[in-house]
Protein backbone atom coordinates (compact mmCIF):
# COMPACT_ATOMS: atom_id res chain seq x y z
CA UNK A 1 0.00 0.00 0.00
CA UNK A 2 3.00 2.45 1.05
CA UNK A 3 5.12 1.72 -2.26
CA UNK A 4 1.44 1.79 -4.10
CA UNK A 5 1.51 5.60 -2.63
CA UNK A 6 5.06 6.65 -3.10
CA UNK A 7 4.43 5.57 -6.94
CA UNK A 8 1.00 7.33 -7.59
CA UNK A 9 2.76 10.53 -5.93
CA UNK A 10 6.03 9.88 -8.04
CA UNK A 11 3.52 9.57 -11.40
CA UNK A 12 1.86 12.68 -10.74
CA UNK A 13 4.71 14.82 -10.07
CA UNK A 14 5.99 13.65 -13.19
CA UNK A 15 2.85 14.47 -14.89
CA UNK A 16 2.89 17.84 -13.14
CA UNK A 17 6.36 18.86 -14.39
CA UNK A 18 5.88 17.45 -17.82
CA UNK A 19 2.71 19.82 -17.57
CA UNK A 20 5.02 22.86 -16.34
CA UNK A 21 7.73 22.11 -18.91
CA UNK A 22 5.15 22.58 -21.68
CA UNK A 23 4.19 25.64 -19.88
CA UNK A 24 7.61 26.89 -19.35
CA UNK A 25 9.44 26.41 -22.70
CA UNK A 26 8.22 29.20 -25.19
CA UNK A 27 8.39 31.74 -21.61
CA UNK A 28 12.61 30.50 -22.33
CA UNK A 29 12.78 30.13 -25.66
CA UNK A 30 11.06 34.10 -25.93
CA UNK A 31 13.67 34.71 -23.14
CA UNK A 32 16.60 33.14 -24.96
CA UNK A 33 15.66 34.55 -28.19
CA UNK A 34 15.58 38.44 -27.03
CA UNK A 35 19.35 37.95 -26.19
CA UNK A 36 20.10 36.63 -29.46
CA UNK A 37 21.98 38.58 -32.20
CA UNK A 38 20.79 39.00 -35.36
CA UNK A 39 23.13 36.70 -37.23
CA UNK A 40 22.91 33.99 -34.39
CA UNK A 41 19.12 34.53 -34.47
CA UNK A 42 18.90 33.14 -38.34
CA UNK A 43 21.95 30.75 -37.85
CA UNK A 44 22.22 26.95 -38.50
CA UNK A 45 21.56 24.89 -36.56
CA UNK A 46 19.83 26.77 -34.30
CA UNK A 47 20.95 27.55 -30.65
CA UNK A 48 18.98 26.64 -27.60
CA UNK A 49 20.82 29.07 -25.30
CA UNK A 50 22.62 32.29 -27.00
CA UNK A 51 26.06 31.57 -27.49
CA UNK A 52 27.13 35.57 -27.56
CA UNK A 53 24.03 36.65 -25.30
CA UNK A 54 23.59 40.66 -26.25
CA UNK A 55 20.98 42.74 -24.75
CA UNK A 56 21.24 45.17 -28.52
CA UNK A 57 17.68 44.16 -29.07
CA UNK A 58 16.55 45.31 -25.79
CA UNK A 59 18.57 48.77 -26.73
CA UNK A 60 17.21 48.86 -30.02
CA UNK A 61 13.51 49.39 -29.00
CA UNK A 62 13.94 51.29 -25.96
CA UNK A 63 16.77 53.52 -27.26
CA UNK A 64 16.55 53.75 -31.32
CA UNK A 65 13.16 53.32 -31.81
CA UNK A 66 11.31 54.95 -29.26
CA UNK A 67 9.57 52.24 -27.28
CA UNK A 68 9.90 54.17 -24.27
CA UNK A 69 7.48 56.74 -24.89
CA UNK A 70 5.12 53.90 -25.40
CA UNK A 71 5.88 52.18 -22.31
CA UNK A 72 5.34 55.63 -20.53
CA UNK A 73 2.19 56.05 -22.42
CA UNK A 74 0.51 52.48 -21.54
CA UNK A 75 1.43 53.39 -17.81
CA UNK A 76 0.10 56.76 -17.58
CA UNK A 77 -3.18 55.47 -19.24
CA UNK A 78 -3.15 52.36 -17.16
CA UNK A 79 -2.66 54.28 -14.04
CA UNK A 80 -5.50 56.77 -15.34
CA UNK A 81 -7.65 54.27 -16.08
CA UNK A 82 -7.24 52.45 -12.32
CA UNK A 83 -7.60 56.00 -10.38
CA UNK A 84 -10.76 56.94 -12.46
CA UNK A 85 -12.10 53.22 -12.45
CA UNK A 86 -11.82 53.35 -8.61
CA UNK A 87 -13.31 56.85 -7.92
CA UNK A 88 -16.61 55.04 -9.97
CA UNK A 89 -16.60 51.80 -8.27
CA UNK A 90 -16.48 53.69 -4.83
CA UNK A 91 -19.28 56.39 -5.87
CA UNK A 92 -21.30 53.48 -7.04
CA UNK A 93 -21.07 50.97 -4.57
CA UNK A 94 -21.40 53.21 -1.31
CA UNK A 95 -24.64 53.91 -1.76
CA UNK A 96 -25.58 50.31 -2.10
CA UNK A 97 -24.00 48.84 0.59
CA UNK A 98 -24.87 51.85 3.00
CA UNK A 99 -28.09 53.06 2.29
CA UNK A 100 -31.32 51.74 2.54
CA UNK A 101 -31.86 49.69 -0.57
CA UNK A 102 -33.85 46.62 -0.82
CA UNK A 103 -31.36 43.87 -1.59
CA UNK A 104 -33.22 42.68 -4.91
CA UNK A 105 -33.02 46.24 -6.20
CA UNK A 106 -29.36 45.83 -5.42
CA UNK A 107 -28.72 42.63 -7.20
CA UNK A 108 -30.33 43.79 -9.64
CA UNK A 109 -28.41 46.99 -10.26
CA UNK A 110 -25.12 44.49 -9.83
CA UNK A 111 -26.15 42.07 -12.61
CA UNK A 112 -26.55 45.04 -14.77
CA UNK A 113 -23.69 46.62 -14.47
CA UNK A 114 -21.79 43.12 -14.77
CA UNK A 115 -23.53 42.48 -17.88
CA UNK A 116 -21.47 45.14 -19.58
CA UNK A 117 -18.16 43.15 -19.13
CA UNK A 118 -19.60 40.11 -21.08
CA UNK A 119 -20.28 42.26 -24.18
CA UNK A 120 -17.87 41.66 -26.70
CA UNK A 121 -15.53 44.62 -27.50
CA UNK A 122 -15.74 43.61 -31.22
CA UNK A 123 -18.98 44.48 -31.10
CA UNK A 124 -18.68 48.52 -29.14
CA UNK A 125 -15.54 49.27 -31.44
CA UNK A 126 -17.64 51.04 -34.02
CA UNK A 127 -19.81 52.69 -31.74
CA UNK A 128 -17.17 53.89 -29.95
CA UNK A 129 -14.88 55.45 -32.46
CA UNK A 130 -17.57 56.95 -33.88
CA UNK A 131 -18.10 58.54 -30.10
CA UNK A 132 -14.30 59.15 -29.98
CA UNK A 133 -14.20 60.76 -33.00
CA UNK A 134 -17.04 63.14 -33.11
CA UNK A 135 -16.09 64.64 -29.06
CA UNK A 136 -12.62 65.09 -30.49
CA UNK A 137 -10.71 62.49 -28.18
CA UNK A 138 -9.20 60.64 -31.18
CA UNK A 139 -5.65 59.52 -31.17
CA UNK A 140 -5.36 60.95 -27.29
CA UNK A 141 -4.47 59.08 -24.19
CA UNK A 142 -8.21 60.48 -22.71
CA UNK A 143 -9.91 58.03 -25.41
CA UNK A 144 -8.30 54.74 -24.16
CA UNK A 145 -8.78 55.62 -20.61
CA UNK A 146 -12.51 56.41 -21.04
CA UNK A 147 -12.58 53.05 -22.81
CA UNK A 148 -10.72 51.13 -20.38
CA UNK A 149 -12.78 52.03 -17.53
CA UNK A 150 -15.98 51.22 -19.56
CA UNK A 151 -14.93 47.88 -19.51
CA UNK A 152 -13.31 47.44 -16.05
CA UNK A 153 -15.63 48.88 -13.62
CA UNK A 154 -18.59 46.38 -14.04
CA UNK A 155 -15.76 43.48 -12.48
CA UNK A 156 -14.63 46.42 -10.14
CA UNK A 157 -18.17 47.23 -8.92
CA UNK A 158 -19.12 43.52 -8.41
CA UNK A 159 -15.61 42.65 -6.46
CA UNK A 160 -15.88 46.00 -4.12
CA UNK A 161 -19.35 45.61 -3.30
CA UNK A 162 -18.93 42.08 -1.19
CA UNK A 163 -15.98 43.75 0.25
CA UNK A 164 -17.50 46.63 1.61
CA UNK A 165 -20.46 45.01 2.88
CA UNK A 166 -18.19 42.92 5.20
CA UNK A 167 -17.17 46.03 6.91
CA UNK A 168 -19.76 46.52 9.72
CA UNK A 169 -21.67 49.87 9.50
CA UNK A 170 -21.70 50.34 12.89
CA UNK A 171 -17.94 51.62 12.94
CA UNK A 172 -19.34 54.43 10.35
CA UNK A 173 -22.34 54.84 13.06
CA UNK A 174 -20.54 55.58 15.97
CA UNK A 175 -18.02 57.95 13.83
CA UNK A 176 -21.42 59.86 12.93
CA UNK A 177 -22.62 60.13 16.59
CA UNK A 178 -19.43 61.66 18.05
CA UNK A 179 -19.75 64.57 15.52
CA UNK A 180 -18.23 63.22 11.96
CA UNK A 181 -19.55 63.85 9.00
CA UNK A 182 -20.22 61.21 6.63
CA UNK A 183 -17.43 61.87 4.54
CA UNK A 184 -14.91 61.81 7.13
CA UNK A 185 -16.06 59.06 8.34
CA UNK A 186 -16.00 56.94 5.19
CA UNK A 187 -12.46 58.26 4.44
CA UNK A 188 -10.99 57.71 8.18
CA UNK A 189 -12.43 54.75 9.02
CA UNK A 190 -13.84 52.69 5.90
CA UNK A 191 -11.35 53.38 3.24
CA UNK A 192 -8.27 52.17 5.37
CA UNK A 193 -9.92 49.24 5.30
CA UNK A 194 -10.98 48.86 1.90
CA UNK A 195 -7.27 49.16 0.99
CA UNK A 196 -6.37 45.19 0.18
CA UNK A 197 -9.74 45.01 -2.18
CA UNK A 198 -8.71 48.52 -3.61
CA UNK A 199 -5.01 47.57 -4.50
CA UNK A 200 -6.24 43.69 -6.05
CA UNK A 201 -8.21 46.16 -8.22
CA UNK A 202 -5.95 48.08 -9.08
CA UNK A 203 -3.75 45.41 -10.12
CA UNK A 204 -6.55 43.52 -12.35
CA UNK A 205 -7.46 46.84 -14.29
CA UNK A 206 -4.12 47.14 -14.88
CA UNK A 207 -3.39 43.61 -16.35
CA UNK A 208 -7.05 44.12 -18.42
CA UNK A 209 -6.05 47.61 -19.88
CA UNK A 210 -2.10 47.03 -20.07
CA UNK A 211 -3.12 43.81 -22.74
CA UNK A 212 -5.58 45.22 -24.77
CA UNK A 213 -4.69 45.36 -28.42
CA UNK A 214 -7.73 46.24 -30.02
CA UNK A 215 -9.09 49.56 -28.87
CA UNK A 216 -5.47 51.30 -28.57
CA UNK A 217 -5.02 50.03 -32.18
CA UNK A 218 -8.19 51.79 -33.00
CA UNK A 219 -8.35 54.38 -31.56
CA UNK A 220 -4.89 56.06 -31.82
CA UNK A 221 -3.03 56.40 -34.88
CA UNK A 222 0.39 58.23 -33.45
CA UNK A 223 3.04 57.16 -30.53
CA UNK A 224 2.39 60.38 -29.11
CA UNK A 225 -1.05 58.28 -27.96
CA UNK A 226 -0.47 54.81 -29.15
CA UNK A 227 0.76 52.30 -26.08
CA UNK A 228 3.25 49.22 -25.92
CA UNK A 229 1.25 46.99 -27.44
CA UNK A 230 0.96 48.66 -30.81
CA UNK A 231 4.51 49.00 -30.71
CA UNK A 232 5.15 44.86 -30.77
CA UNK A 233 2.67 45.18 -33.53
CA UNK A 234 4.37 47.42 -35.40
CA UNK A 235 8.03 44.94 -35.50
CA UNK A 236 5.87 42.83 -37.88
CA UNK A 237 6.17 44.56 -41.59
CA UNK A 238 5.68 43.54 -44.78
CA UNK A 239 9.43 42.68 -45.83
CA UNK A 240 10.78 41.43 -42.41
CA UNK A 241 9.78 40.15 -38.77
CA UNK A 242 12.50 41.60 -36.35
CA UNK A 243 12.10 38.19 -34.45
CA UNK A 244 14.87 39.13 -31.27
CA UNK A 245 13.14 42.80 -31.19
CA UNK A 246 10.07 40.91 -30.92
CA UNK A 247 10.97 38.75 -28.33
CA UNK A 248 12.54 41.59 -26.47
CA UNK A 249 9.00 43.72 -26.65
CA UNK A 250 7.07 40.33 -25.62
CA UNK A 251 9.96 39.91 -22.24
CA UNK A 252 8.90 43.68 -21.15
CA UNK A 253 4.85 43.71 -21.73
CA UNK A 254 4.52 39.84 -19.74
CA UNK A 255 7.04 41.03 -17.24
CA UNK A 256 5.46 44.17 -15.76
CA UNK A 257 2.28 43.23 -14.80
CA UNK A 258 3.68 39.44 -14.26
CA UNK A 259 5.75 41.94 -11.28
CA UNK A 260 3.12 43.58 -10.25
CA UNK A 261 0.82 40.00 -9.60
CA UNK A 262 3.74 38.62 -8.09
CA UNK A 263 4.20 41.88 -5.50
CA UNK A 264 0.11 42.09 -4.33
CA UNK A 265 -0.64 38.22 -4.82
CA UNK A 266 -1.90 37.94 -1.58
CA UNK A 267 -4.28 40.75 -1.67
CA UNK A 268 -5.75 39.40 -4.88
CA UNK A 269 -5.98 36.19 -3.75
CA UNK A 270 -8.31 37.64 -0.80
CA UNK A 271 -10.48 39.40 -3.25
CA UNK A 272 -11.46 36.39 -5.17
CA UNK A 273 -11.95 34.75 -2.80
CA UNK A 274 -13.05 36.99 0.10
CA UNK A 275 -14.78 39.78 -1.94
CA UNK A 276 -16.67 38.05 -4.85
CA UNK A 277 -17.32 34.45 -3.46
CA UNK A 278 -18.71 35.08 -0.23
CA UNK A 279 -20.93 38.12 -1.20
CA UNK A 280 -22.37 35.11 -3.93
CA UNK A 281 -23.04 32.98 -0.99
Amino acid sequence: MKHSWKSSRFLVGLFLGAVALLYLFPVFWMVTTSLKSTGELYGYPPTLVPLRPTLQPYRSLLMEKGYGQLIRNSLVINLLTIVLTLTLALLINYPLARLRVSARAGRAILNGILAIRFIPGIIMVIPFYAIILTVGLYDTIWSLVLIYTVFNLPLAVYMLNGFLREIPIELEEAALVDGATRRYAFLAITLPQLSPAILAIAVITFALSWNDFLFALILTATPAAQTFSIGVWRLVSQFQILWNEMAAAAVIATMIPILLLVFVRRYLLAALTFGVVREKA
